[in-house]
């Protein structure tokens, strides 16, 4: 494959995991009392944050992982488990508890800069993403133009939790509840193919299956 279905290929898991549409609410609520600026900023620290939390976990969780002796499939069955857990919170339309909790999200309003904690991790930069980053970086190519892929898609990502974030400011009066809801429960149901077919090719490596 080219490089550039190789990025597609990363983009679209990582994309739907962090799911910056389902933080959109989050963090119009948590910025509710700033302005513009402050908006912006927040969604900059957003960004910056998600690109270095998955960025450290594309250069080296592929030697973490090495070094405890964990196979690629024994994480696809883990990763699979655990995307399967996402999609069915964001099927339902509800906050999963594995992103943030809700003191979390109290102790944050009250703080100057919400945009790294709990927006960018563990709002974005959750174990899911953590997970499906160390998976598509062990099972891809291990060389280095496969860790390009990855780098690539990682700041493809992370840019576009800022460009929802701003876009959501400008759009705020017509992101209803329901235009929302759509989108998500949409993203759920190729999050959840995608952590079943992980489930199927980690048990099919990890038990020899034909």
């Amino acid at each position: 494959m080219g490089l550039g279905v190789d990025i597609l290929h990363d983009v679209v898991p990582l994309f739907i995991i962090v799911n910056p549409v389902a933080a959109v609410p989050l963090f119009l609520a948590m910025t509710e009392e700033v302005g513009r600026e402050h908006r912006a900023r927040t969604a900059l620290y957003a960004m910056l944050t998600v690109g270095s939390i998955l960025g450290a976990t594309a250069v080296f969780g592929r030697g973490v992982f090495e070094f405890f002796g964990i196979t690629v499939d024994a994480l696809r069955i883990a990763g699979g488990c655990l995307l399967f857990l996402y999609a069915i919170d964001m099927v339902q339309n509800r906050q999963t508890r594995m992103r943030t909790t809700q003191p979390e999200v109290d102790e944050a309003v009250v703080k100057q800069e919400v945009g790294i904690i709990p927006l960018g991790i563990p709002m974005l930069a959750g174990p899911g993403a953590i997970a499906t980053t160390m998976v598509l970086r062990i099972s891809g190519d291990p060389g280095p133009m496969g860790l390009v892929s990855l780098l690539i898609a990682v700041a493809v990502v992370s840019a576009s939790v800022w460009l929802f974030f701003v876009i959501a400011v400008h759009a705020q009066r017509w992101l209803t509840p329901t235009a929302l809801g759509i989108v998500i429960r949409l993203e759920a149901l190729l999050l959840a193919g995608i952590a079943v077919q992980m489930l199927i090719t980690g048990i099919h490596g990890a038990f020899h299956l034909t």
